[in-house]
């Protein structure tokens, strides 16, 4: 147990005057995951829901967690995650899970992170599972399996252990806390390129602030779509797009006058400053891209061995289609977008529907299963 209290803190907010600092929370959430004292989280947890947790408290969070997390590390390379809040209470198929599959066939490198299901009755760790896929990877094993086969699941369990001391008292409390929210923006191998889904629209810019306060990504969407944490022919979703500005400067090679003449650099804030970013909110409708309006019924899911049949049905080459294979389109697609694959949305979905079609996603499932296994046999 931890010997820090958490007393500071828990009179701040119950004096009212001001939110915690970005490092306040930190050190508090740092003094949490080292197994503070049960009550005093408890009250902490309590109090940061009942004023409405800032973006800046949401950083320090996510600060924290990635200080106390098991990382993977991939060398810096161009990652993608499509992940969810959950929350949404729709059980339906594990629409961002099938959407990995598909964004890595379509040539994004996926390190898709997840857990066992807390709000659903199949979470991303159990459809993968009943799968055959081993989600239990260590670090250094999910190294492996990204180089053989350009996916990886890294399981929360395993990667975040520190959340072990948080579980009893999330449990006890039986409320939403910060720590729903936290897990698409704690990805343990840093992916820079992400799409969120939320299940409330006012934890749109609460995350956008959050990601921008802590400088990990370069372009993310957060999405809130019609009744679900994801994007879906249920309807019309609201998007929220954060990316990092980039810088235009002329080539110094060339001694042109042509101001068309330029290379583009990402921002190079100095150390300790934060990163810029852009921002753009947007409604995107499915109709755009020749995706009709379905009902919820129409996407709905199950326990552990129906999602997984569900799952591989969704995958399967060919040009039939139905909702749940509009669903995983949409969201493989705008993955494909935030990954740099394409240059919009509806390229995006484009893509991800030509290589739905071609069974190249059936494929690489099969191949990521036997990959895990193998993997997780060598050990």
């Amino acid at each position: 147990m931890s010997s820090a209290s958490l007393k500071p803190y828990i009179e701040i907010l119950i004096a009212g005057e001001r939110h915690l600092t970005s490092e306040e929370t930190k050190a508090a959430f740092s003094a949490i995951l080292q197994g503070a004292d049960e009550v005093q989280v408890g009250s902490l947890l309590t109090l940061l829901r009942a004023r409405n947790e800032t973006p800046e408290e949401i950083a320090g969070m996510v600060q924290a967690m990635n200080d106390a997390c098991n990382s993977v590390d991939l060398g810096g390379r161009k990652l993608l995650d499509i992940v969810g809040t959950g929350g949404d209470g729709a059980d339906t198929i594990n629409i961002s899970t099938a959407s990995v599959v598909l964004a890595a066939a379509c040539g994004c490198v996926v390190a898709k992170a997840g857990n066992r299901s807390v709000s659903s009755r199949c979470g991303s760790a159990d459809v993968l599972e009943a799968l055959g896929v081993k989600v239990a990877l260590s670090p250094s094993q999910v190294v492996k399996c990204v180089d053989a086969c350009n996916v990886a699941f890294m399981f929360a369990p395993v990667n975040h252990p520190a959340m072990r001391h948080v579980a009893p008292v999330r449990k006890r409390l039986a409320v939403r806390t910060c720590f729903n929210i936290l897990g698409p923006m704690t990805n343990a191998a840093g992916a820079q390129h992400a799409v969120i889904g939320v299940f409330h629209p006012h934890l749109m810019p609460l995350m956008a602030g959050a990601l921008k306060a802590v400088g990990r990504v370069e372009h993310a969407v957060i999405i809130h779509g019609e009744g679900l944490d994801e994007i879906s022919p249920l309807g019309p979703a609201t998007l929220l797009e954060v990316r990092m500005s980039f810088q235009r400067r002329k080539l110094s090679i060339c001694r042109c006058t042509d101001t068309a003449c330029v290379i583009k650099i990402k921002n190079t804030a100095p150390p300790g400053e934060p990163k810029v970013y852009e921002t753009n909110t947007f409604e995107f409708d499915p109709a755009s891209v020749g995706i009709p309006k379905c009902e919820l019924i129409d996407l709905k899911g199950g326990g552990p061995e129906e999602n997984a049949q569900k799952f591989k049905a969704v995958l399967q080459g060919g040009t039939h289609t139905d909702a749940k294979r509009d669903a995983i389109v949409l969201n493989a697609g705008v993955g494909c977008y935030v990954y740099g694959q394409t240059s919009s949305i509806e390229e995006g979905c484009k893509l991800a529907r030509t290589t739905l079609e071609s069974g190249k996603a059936t494929e690489l499932l099969n191949t990521w299963i036997t990959t895990s296994q193998e993997i997780a046999k060598e050990d």
